[in-house]
């Protein structure tokens, strides 16, 4: 079975390894993310429904409907709740993805994995247990008592 898509084309344009202020300086359009720049720390909780690239800093929580990417050089102190994740910086705490989560060669975590599709490249670093959760047929209910044939 082939794994998920790790990211919704639209938003695949913004998960360039450009940083997005080259995009913005030459007037191109970029895909509705948000970036936290390098050099920029955030503390508190970042929501939205919207993608969100991690360049700098953050401690807190992340809960997204929407995918999560953490670049190489950036630092994540917090909970990660996304449909999507793709780690190539550092993350301390647990990570849960409805889709899938992207171990990249630079990727160091630590925490615990929840997802139903995981790709790891070599390189990548991780303190903390796995668990997939794959969506799995309903087990079919037994037939009534009286419908089973009679034991000879």
């Amino acid at each position: 079975m082939p794994l998920p898509a790790p990211f919704p084309e639209a938003l695949v344009v913004g998960f360039s390894k450009e940083p997005a202020t080259t995009a913005a300086a030459e007037g191109r359009q970029t895909s509705a993310l948000t970036v936290i720049a390098r050099e920029t720390k955030l503390v508190g909780e970042i929501t939205g429904n919207r993608g969100v690239r991690i360049e700098g800093t953050v401690s807190g929580k992340v809960h997204l409907k929407a995918p999560v990417e953490i670049a190489e050089g950036a630092a994540v102190e917090a909970e990660i709740h996304a449909t999507a994740v793709r780690i190539s910086g550092s993350v301390t705490g647990n990570v849960t993805a409805s889709e899938v989560v992207e171990l990249l060669a630079s990727a160091q975590v630590k925490g615990d994995i929840t997802t139903p599709a995981l790709r790891v490249v070599e390189g990548a670093k991780l303190e903390g247990r796995v668990q997939m959760k794959v969506e799995s047929a309903s087990p079919k209910p037994a037939p009534p008592a009286d419908a089973r044939p009679p034991k000879a």
